[in-house]
């Protein structure tokens, strides 16, 4: 365990050095970039950053993945935010099987107002309609659930970054991101997806750094075939690769929801100011009476109040009607089921 201070100050015990940092940030801005880029960017040799990459990914506390761009990621409905409560003595029993289940992308235990907290997807509603009306409802131990249906994602977790990096780096780093994409439109795979390809995406929803060779060995297939394939799959606009990290050894260790009402000629507004708020992970339009959800890591409760505030003053003449702070998530929204402490147990779901 490291003993690393914050930026505000306040000594902390953290698995991450400020080092470790620096090239997850990198790897959020650009997940695949080869280490010989990032190396001058990062004062850091190629094989240093290789080998500190692999202990961070070994040890769960940061990883690269792939989710496809549809239901939660492509913005659009059939995404729900579902409050779900449980029999005590089946609580575990119920976790266990939500946990396995592919429209359930991310399972949060709540402080209060509910057990849990679910973010479901589906390709279609009518996929998710018969997901929670013939499926959630008939778990044993599920006693009751109230479902607030997505009218649109606005953001979510894969725009967020840490602060480990300088402007100035990061606009290194960008700079090499844009430089490296391909000229041209976006290859459309899903008009003309094989199973070939699906098989690809699986490989690359469990470590999305996966090079062509790698996946050539691990699928049995030839390099120059391969090539191919990765090219036309990251080239689409269907396939978002993320870089995630382990929320309990960040500067931000707490999740906290706030269900709002929003008058909808304030919407637009609303969500400009939220994109420049470097706490907020996640904020959608939802139907009901709270009509507007937000998410935020925060680093303290102190942290978590001037938050709200300030989300109140965004919000004004809307309101905040309830709030809900996360005591542990088990399964987070890219289908990746993690630790009590938040580090990645190695084991992910495949996303509808």
């Amino acid at each position: 365990m490291l003993i690393r201070q914050r930026k505000d100050g306040e000594i902390v015990q953290s698995a991450l050095s400020e080092e470790d940092l620096a090239l997850i940030h990198a790897l959020q801005i650009w997940p695949r970039a080869s280490w010989s880029a990032l190396a001058p960017i990062l004062a850091a040799s190629p094989i240093t950053l290789a080998n500190r990459w692999s202990r961070l990914r070994d040890a769960g506390l940061a990883w690269v993945t792939a989710v496809p761009v549809r239901g939660l990621y492509s913005g659009y409905t059939s995404v729900a935010l579902v409050e779900v409560d449980c029999a005590r003595d089946l609580f575990d029993d119920v976790v266990a099987r939500l946990e396995r289940m592919e429209h359930v992308v991310a399972i949060e235990h709540a402080a209060r107002g509910r057990d849990l907290l679910l973010t479901v997807s589906a390709t279609s509603f009518d996929t998710l309609a018969a997901f929670l009306v013939d499926e959630l409802n008939r778990i044993p131990g599920v006693t009751s659930s109230r479902t607030h249906l997505a009218v649109r994602v606005h953001m979510e977790g894969s725009q967020w970054r840490l602060d480990a990096l300088d402007p100035s780096q990061c606009d290194a780093v960008t700079t090499l991101l844009r430089e490296s994409k391909a000229v041209g439109e976006p290859a459309n795979v899903r008009s003309a997806i094989s199973s070939r390809i699906a098989t690809l995406e699986e490989q690359l929803a469990y470590d999305g750094r996966f090079t062509a060779a790698e996946l050539a060995e691990r699928l049995s297939r030839p390099p120059s075939t391969i090539r191919r394939q990765l090219t036309t799959v990251l080239a689409s606009r269907h396939l978002a690769i993320r870089c995630e990290v382990a929320q309990l050894h960040t500067r931000w260790p707490i999740t906290v929801t706030w269900w709002c009402r929003l008058p909808g000629v304030q919407l637009q507004e609303t969500i400009a100011h939220l994109r420049n708020d470097g706490s907020v992970r996640m904020c959608m339009s939802l139907t009901g009476p709270s009509n507007f959800a937000v998410q935020a890591w925060v680093s303290d409760m102190a942290d978590l109040m001037a938050t709200q505030a300030r989300l109140e003053q965004i919000l004004h003449p809307g309101e905040i009607a309830d709030s809900s702070v996360t005591l542990r998530t088990r399964k987070r929204r890219n289908g990746w089921l993690l630790h009590p402490d938040g580090r990645s147990r190695g084991e992910h779901t495949r996303l509808t």
